[in-house]
């Protein structure tokens, strides 16, 4: 298990961005707390086994149409 903190840049539909993040979390198994969220700007942090953390950058690069993420940024906590 790990602990990263997860950061998501670009024109966020605050309301889409933060359904599409609980709904990856919750299908991949990982723990989820939401720190901070703009419509820029969303800091999360996930509990869980790495390569699912990792399924979930790549799910959010997919995410939903009205969200365009720039850049997300995963560090170690």
């Amino acid at each position: 298990m790990v602990t990263r903190r997860v950061s998501l840049e670009g024109a966020l539909k605050t309301e889409s961005c933060l359904a599409m993040v609980s709904h990856f979390a919750r299908r991949l198994s990982l723990s989820s707390t939401i720190t901070s969220a703009t419509p820029s700007y969303i800091t999360l942090i996930l509990t869980g086994d790495e390569r699912l953390i990792d399924m979930f950058e790549i799910a959010c690069w997919l995410g939903p149409d009205d969200v365009n993420i720039d850049t997300i940024t995963l560090e170690t906590v």
